[in-house]
């Protein structure tokens, strides 16, 4: 049993791993804005330690099931969004229902799907791109009116925050994944995809926080058992869609940094857009009731209520073609 357990082999994976992670925190966490001057210190390291499992999860189902459209990608974040917003964060039961259809479908399903392909990009070592830029700036938009208007709601009540102490805490978190990538990503290595799939002690070592940070929220009432049972029933669902795609072997969104050359200046290029994007986004909310953040909202709660059964739909179908398809003869 000890000799099939190499961690040493698995290191340099797990260096990807945790390099997402970081990217998964700083988005899930202060882009989204989850207050985070109401936490502890010591609470960071346990957030670091639960988002870099879960970045070797989504790694591993984005393998797995071999996801690189639209429809799988979605439901591979939309896992992420879920696991992030009831266990790790708690955001998706702070005003039920809503909260889980914006904050879990929502937000976190799209920070899984931003981080993702913002790992993927910058991994791949290829200069910067028109649509990477455009990534940048959406999201950037959505940080700075985010961050000025949600605080400001009623539902929230966490005062205002400016875009200095916003700023304050996104950017030592963009320092600290440059940092990684620069001092931890393997360079001119390759990966397979298979590799990203997690080993059956791995899958214990990224379950085990996610599991005590499921039991505490219980215990501590801040997870609703009934409630706890629809984002189980949901997720179930999403992983049942994904298994109607998989089929052969089709290359996942990770075929594109099989050669895993990390490229700094794309990833200072899309920080920098971010930071000004957001920076000039801010000053369109005047106050609580602001047409920006309301249209934001708004927009946030339509993706988080189509997203999901236009994927299934979507994966279904072409499922449901390729079995009806008619079979060519070999001979003929």
């Amino acid at each position: 049993m000890r000799q099939r357990i190499r961690v040493r082999e698995r290191l340099p994976v797990w260096g990807l791993r945790l390099i997402l992670g970081v990217i998964l925190l700083t988005l899930s966490e202060l882009v989204m804005w989850q207050n985070p001057p109401a936490r502890q210190l010591l609470d960071w390291p346990a957030l670091l330690i639960l988002y870099t499992a879960l970045a070797a999860i989504l790694l591993d189902l984005t393998a797995r099931f071999q996801a690189r459209s639209p429809a799988t990608l979605l439901l591979v974040s939309g896992v992420y969004g879920l696991v992030s917003s009831a266990i790790i964060n708690r955001s998706a039961f702070d005003n039920l229902p809503y909260s889980l259809i914006v904050r879990g479908m929502g937000l976190q399903t799209g920070a899984g799907l931003y981080g993702l392909l913002l790992f993927v990009t910058v991994m791949r070592g290829k200069q910067v791109e028109p649509l990477p830029i455009a990534g940048a700036v959406a999201i950037g938009v959505l940080w700075g009116i985010w961050v000025h208007w949600y605080p400001l709601r009623t539902v929230a009540n966490w005062g205002l925050v400016t875009i200095e102490t916003a700023t304050l805490y996104v950017l030592p978190a963009l320092v600290i994944i440059g940092i990684l990538l620069a001092g931890v990503a393997p360079r001119f290595r390759v990966f397979r995809e298979k590799q990203m799939e997690l080993l059956w002690w791995e899958a214990i070592v990224a379950g085990v926080p996610l599991f005590v940070a499921l039991v505490l929220g219980m215990f501590q009432e801040t997870i609703p058992f009934l409630w706890l049972l629809v984002v189980i029933a949901i997720g179930a669902f999403m992983v049942w869609a994904l298994s109607y795609h998989r089929r052969g072997y089709e290359p996942s969104l990770l075929a594109h940094m099989t050669f895993a050359a990390p490229n700094a200046i794309t990833y200072i290029v899309l920080a920098i857009v971010f930071l000004v994007a957001g920076t000039l986004s801010y000053n369109l909310v005047a106050n609580a009731d602001s047409p920006a953040g309301i249209a934001v909202y708004l927009l946030v709660l339509a993706f988080g209520f189509v997203w999901l059964p236009g994927a299934s739909l979507l994966i279904f179908w072409r499922a449901f073609r390729a079995q009806t398809a008619p079979v060519e003869d070999e001979d003929g």
